[in-house]
């Protein structure tokens, strides 16, 4: 039997849906993708066992999908910030704007959020995490991070679409209609503006004090990683390795797979 209402959608982006628990929620867990992702195909059959997990009985659960391609990584951030802030200070009245059925919630707040986030997503939900602690945000240091093969450290993925091609010719028109394209990859490139902003944006307020979510719970890269580099963000933990996954795997949870929903069990315990 289920302890959340039915996948429904809410208005965000591209394709976000949320479980919400049919009794008083302690904890929000969110999920947000990478380059090319989708809000719920990307994590495989999370949303399955989630429904079907007890720990999950008291969370409320979104699925976030923007467009990865197309938009710029800080705009996508402010995006999502905006979000948080609007469902964090009024979760009741959010939900209860998606909840069709059952009793509308009265007012309440979340005691924890855990956000689970896969390569650009989780140089995406830096910034955000950087932002709502440079507002005092109250929620700053209740967040948890989980990030998999995130890009906070910068991506290759326009060095290995042909980007390191420099010059004239059909190589170098190719490597401008790629970034047309896809501005994102601009943004994530190792020291870009966007990156070294956000590590050393990290750096400097952690220097007036530590909040839980400017310090990653847990990072994990898979052993054929291919795609971000793999660096030590900021005062992070040293990430983990999984053997025999890579880049666009590491996160996919299965029936041989449960590191993604292992982490968030641990946390949610």
């Amino acid at each position: 039997m289920s302890n959340h209402y039915c996948l429904g959608r809410i208005d965000f982006g591209v394709g976000s849906s949320a479980f919400w628990c049919l009794d008083r929620p302690g904890t929000l867990v969110v999920f947000l993708h990478g380059f090319t992702g989708a809000a719920e195909a990307t994590w495989h059959n999370a949303s399955a066992y989630i429904r079907r997990d007890a720990l999950f009985s008291a969370a409320d659960v979104l699925f976030l999908g923007y467009d990865s391609v197309r938009s710029r990584a800080r705009v996508i951030s402010r995006s999502v910030l905006d979000l948080f802030r609007r469902l964090l200070a009024e979760p009741a009245e959010f939900s209860n704007r998606y909840i069709y059925y059952g009793p509308k919630r009265e007012p309440f707040l979340y005691d924890r959020v855990v956000v689970v986030a896969h390569s650009p997503g989780g140089a995406i939900m830096r910034q955000v995490a950087l932002d709502l602690a440079r507002a005092a945000d109250a929620y700053a240091d209740h967040i948890q991070l989980l990030l998999y093969a995130p890009a906070h450290k910068g991506s290759n993925a326009l060095h290995n679409a042909g980007g390191v091609m420099q010059g004239h010719g059909i190589l170098a028109a190719l490597r401008c209609g790629l970034l047309y394209k896809a501005p994102i990859l601009e943004d994530l490139r190792p020291k870009s503006e966007f990156i070294r902003d956000v590590e050393a944006g990290t750096l400097a307020r952690l220097t007036r004090g530590r909040l839980r979510c400017l310090v990653a719970t847990k990072i994990t890269i898979g052993q054929y990683e291919n795609i971000v580099e793999p660096g030590d963000f900021a005062q992070d933990p040293p990430f983990y390795t999984v053997d025999r996954r890579n880049h666009t795997d590491v996160c996919k949870s299965d029936a041989g797979y449960r590191r993604v929903l292992d982490d968030i069990e641990e946390c949610l315990r």
